[in-house]
């Protein structure tokens, strides 16, 4: 069966990539494609019917060791490309998000989740927070392809969402360690367990990427290194790093995420190799990712989902999300139809799926099923809210912003 499972898959991804042109003029992403696809292919199987949280019994390893792998590739590829001396305008609006709206949005959100269920538990609710807060710029890939979209806009929501999910990281696992704590499945205390995964993570990474980078530029100068190889230099460092970091007891995603801010590749053709080559490996990796999302994830929580979660999405999204950043670009020089645009491409996907994930194998799912479905739901809702209006929403701003600049 497994097999089969794979075939259907490879063939899902085979009949989007060779119709993608035609689907994404529809408004169709991969994203949305593999999900579809995933929970078509799950009725067959019976994964449907099954009780709830019950797929995740058996599935949970099969599922989890590919989407780790995804999102070290992305946290490492999303660090290690970023041009700070290319990218300012977007920078300086990264900032704005990341570091005021950031933390702004898991606050309110927080804050939301415990007022429209108090008995989920102050924690528990910070814990969903910080799983539905990183933004994931893939969900809107016509926002960063559609070039008469100004640049700072359009950069700052690609860097925000490149890098929000490695800054909450560290959070995310010293509370959930915390809740293990708490709950009485951890063995050791939280505190010492979450200083030691982070500060080994943060220091393999930030040693390794350092020296990757190094002994990569002296290959370069040198000419020692083959084109061909350069392509597979994102993808092996990354994995390379991840994995050294988990095997001496650290954190890999942070490790991940630390050794791309440390690489300092100097050749701009071998960043632009990594970064095109990197971005090809990690779209199979977040297409399987989506298609377990459908076949595995959502099956094993529909039957849990509530009127209240329904509202908690849609706020979050729609309210709670464009509030933030609309709070935290006050005195910005971008228009309000600017704000809003960027308020709104803030959809969760790949980094809150794997957060789930990491959450389900770091803690017993059991009492935690409204956490998990209401997770599971705005993820849903954001594949497909900001899938299909990504392009029309592209469009009507860069018609605003001309109409606004023709009066003047």
């Amino acid at each position: 069966m497994f097999e089969w499972v794979i075939i259907l898959f490879l063939g899902s991804g085979l009949l989007y990539g060779l119709q993608s042109r035609r689907l994404q003029r529809s408004n169709i992403s991969s994203p949305m494609m593999m999900a579809l696809a995933g929970a078509l292919i799950a009725v067959p199987l019976g994964i449907w019917h099954e009780a709830p949280l019950a797929p995740f019994a058996d599935r949970i390893p099969f599922a989890t060791s590919f989407s780790e792998m995804t999102l070290a590739i992305i946290l490492f590829l999303d660090a290690a490309v970023l041009d700070y001396r290319k990218e300012r305008p977007a920078i300086r609006l990264a900032n704005r998000l990341l570091l005021i709206g950031l933390p702004l949005t898991i606050g309110v959100t927080w804050a939301f989740i415990i007022g429209l269920h108090p008995s989920v538990g102050v924690l528990p609710a910070l814990i969903l927070a910080l799983i539905v807060s990183p933004t994931d710029a893939a969900l809107g890939r016509p926002v960063m392809e559609n070039t008469a979209v100004p640049d700072p806009v359009r950069q700052g929501i690609n860097i925000e969402s490149g890098l929000n999910d490695g800054l909450v990281l560290p959070v995310f696992t010293a509370v959930v360690l915390l809740e293990a704590d708490l709950v009485g499945e951890s063995s050791n205390n939280w505190l010492t367990e979450a200083a030691i995964e982070i500060s080994v993570g943060a220091g393999v990474g930030l040693l390794a990427g350092y020296a990757i980078g190094q002994i990569v530029n002296h290959a370069v100068t040198t000419n020692t290194i083959i084109d061909r190889f350069e392509r597979l230099l994102g993808v092996l460092a990354a994995l390379f790093i991840f994995f050294l970091s988990e095997k001496l007891g650290g954190n890999g995603f942070v490790a991940a995420f630390a050794g791309g801010l440390a690489l300092n590749i100097s050749s701009e053709q071998v960043r632009e190799t990594i970064e095109s080559f990197g971005e090809a490996e990690s779209e199979l990796l977040t297409m399987l990712t989506f298609f377990i999302f459908g076949l595995v994830v959502i099956p094993a929580v529909y039957q849990l989902w509530t009127w209240e979660m329904l509202i908690f999405s849609i706020v979050s999204l729609a309210i709670l999300r464009p509030l933030c950043v609309w709070l935290c670009m006050i005195g910005s020089p971008y228009s309000l139809a600017e704000k809003l645009y960027i308020g709104w491409f803030g959809p969760r996907g790949i980094a809150s799926v794997i957060y789930l994930l990491i959450m389900i194998t770091m803690i017993d799912p059991k009492g935690y099923e409204s956490l998990i479905a209401a997770a599971v739901m705005i993820v849903a809702i954001s594949v497909t809210a900001h899938g299909l209006s990504a392009a029309p929403l592209s469009n009507m701003l860069v018609r605003h912003l001309a109409k606004k600049g023709a009066r003047f």
